[in-house]
């Protein structure tokens, strides 16, 4: 498969905050910096306020952990504040929003696209969780049309055999 632009914006608040918080996540658990957990909370304390935050950035932390321990490979993420987004990413967010849509048939795809079959359940159940929480937050993420999933591997990890960028 290959992948072309999805209907997801950083310009989203919703859509900014998924891909801000997992690229944060995601470098907590690349580089073993507490700090990077610090900077996901006080984002989302800033953007939705601590009595907020707290559930949000809990419900984050177990899709992250889900998407680090069965990842088919390490995820290509952006730094942080980036204001483009990778592919990775945007599956990331994806798998949110189609589980906040309830599209299960998307999430199954998505999820076969970023974890390990075995990882697949959790991942998706972490992803409907933080779904919900963003949804309680009256956070609506993009919607994602199905013909614009498609996969063939991050056009920036070609070239450069490494995995992060």
């Amino acid at each position: 498969m290959q992948f072309t632009q999805s209907s997801l914006t950083i310009s989203n608040k919703a859509d900014r905050l998924v891909v801000e918080g997992v690229r944060r996540s995601l470098a907590a658990y690349a580089t073993g910096d507490h700090k990077c957990w610090d900077m996901a909370l006080k984002l989302f304390e800033t953007e939705l306020g601590p009595a907020q935050a707290r559930r949000t950035v809990s419900d984050l932390s177990f899709y992250a952990r889900a998407l680090n321990a069965h990842g088919t490979r390490k995820l290509c993420i952006f730094p942080y504040g980036c204001p483009k987004l990778c592919q990775d990413e945007c599956l990331a967010a994806a798998l949110v929003a189609a589980a906040q849509l309830g599209q299960e048939d998307l999430e199954g795809r998505i999820a076969s696209a970023l974890v390990t079959e075995a990882g697949q359940e959790e991942t998706c159940f972490a992803a409907q969780s933080f779904a919900q929480a963003l949804t309680e937050c009256d956070l609506n993420l993009s919607e994602i049309e199905i013909s614009n999933l498609q996969l063939v591997g991050c056009p920036l990890q070609r070239g450069s055999g490494e995995s992060q960028h």
